[in-house]
């Protein structure tokens, strides 16, 4: 986990962003989908050296679309989501991730690059 990240308060934070009306489709499963994006999107900037092991910023860069299509690929194949259903996960995880970057601003964990 990332130093600083309060997973809780993060999760709320970004669902109180997404506009339910625009992932309709997904609204049933929204506070899940979110909490596995979050999972996935840690493990990816551990995975690409974002994050050291303890949590502290690493030497990698954060590379929007590789971090996207993972997410998307991993909560794709965690809940068996056909290639429509990926589609429209997209488009969450797209929002997500605004959601994102704003909570790691408001909690000063983000890069100004």
């Amino acid at each position: 986990m990332m130093q600083g990240y309060d997973k809780e308060e993060a999760r709320s934070f970004i669902l109180a962003r997404i506009h339910r009306q625009d992932h309709a489709e997904l609204a049933d499963q929204l506070e899940k989908l979110i909490a596995q994006a979050i999972d996935a999107d840690i493990a990816f900037m551990h995975e690409s050296g974002v994050l050291d092991e303890e949590g502290y910023a690493g030497e990698g860069y954060y590379e929007e679309d590789e971090a996207l299509e993972y997410m998307v690929e991993r909560l794709a194949e965690d809940n068996d989501l056909s290639p429509e259903q990926a589609v429209k996960v997209a488009a969450l995880i797209d929002d997500f991730m605004d959601a994102q970057e704003a909570y790691l601003r408001y909690k000063g964990l983000a890069s100004d690059e």
